[in-house]
């Protein structure tokens, strides 16, 4: 078992895992001291659970976890926190599973027993990410998220934060996203599907293929019968097609005369 543990506390990381190695001796622990280093860890390494704590600086906990349940097979979620009646009665209600630091041994026994059940029987797993799933949508608001999983050709999984993504592109029923760092990745979504959520961060669609960052134009160009050709700011200069109705939206969104 590969366990990820996530909290700003130093005390409280060496508590949980000092317990958790009595309770799990065969496991490979990491450590994480906020929640960008969290995500970091589970882009590169086969993390299998997570130990969130809620109240971290920059992402929060739920942040974190809604990003992470984001993406492709996404690791087992158990949420740590300091005792907060109304945090555990909407967890209660939700049924999430957590803990209550100070952590005790007896109800982290009980965790471990539930974790090796989710991990081997996968109906319980896919059960306890769909309730988590569902909760997050309402707790998270779409905003806070501000990176999408893409995946390599050799299905290696990649966390691009939106303002390195040039554009996303609609391809043999299938959506791509080019990276400012070359990289054309595979993004598990229609553009219908993304198009609400980058909206809010600076995206646009310019044509049924296409949905483009506003921040990489580097110029657009009259093309023929209203429509016009988008030039990013890359290295390859790559034109973009923008038909004339998604022109006439971006003209009214950007004030384009």
């Amino acid at each position: 078992m590969h366990i990820l543990i996530a909290d700003d506390e130093t005390p409280a990381r060496g508590e949980i895992r000092y317990i958790l190695e009595t309770l799990t001796p065969d496991a490979t622990f990491y450590e994480a001291v906020n929640g960008q280093e969290a995500l970091d860890f589970i882009e590169r390494e086969p993390i299998e659970v997570v130990f969130l704590d809620i109240n971290m600086p920059g992402l929060d906990g739920l942040t974190v976890a809604a990003t992470i349940m984001d993406g492709p097979e996404p690791p087992l979620i158990i949420f740590a926190t300091a005792y907060d009646e109304h945090a555990l009665r909407a967890f209660e209600l939700a049924a999430l599973d957590y803990i209550v630091k100070p952590f005790d041994e007896r109800r982290l026994a009980q965790t471990v027993e539930r974790i090796r059940q989710a991990l081997t029987e996968r109906g319980t797993l896919l059960q306890k990410q769909t309730v988590l799933r569902n909760y997050l949508q309402q707790a998270v608001p779409s905003d806070d998220l501000t990176k999408l999983w893409g995946e390599l050709e050799n299905e290696n999984r990649m966390l691009v934060d939106y303002r390195d993504i040039l554009w996303l592109e609609a391809e043999a029923k299938k959506v791509y996203m080019q990276t400012a760092a070359g990289h054309k990745l595979l993004a598990r979504y229609t553009l219908k599907e993304l198009e609400p959520r980058l909206s809010q961060h600076n995206f646009a669609r310019v044509h049924k293929a296409y949905l483009v960052n506003l921040n990489a134009i580097a110029e657009v160009v009259p093309w023929f019968s209203g429509a016009y050709l988008i030039r990013i700011a890359n290295e390859a200069q790559t034109e973009i097609p923008m038909s004339r109705r998604y022109a006439a939206q971006l003209k009214k969104l950007t004030g384009w005369r």
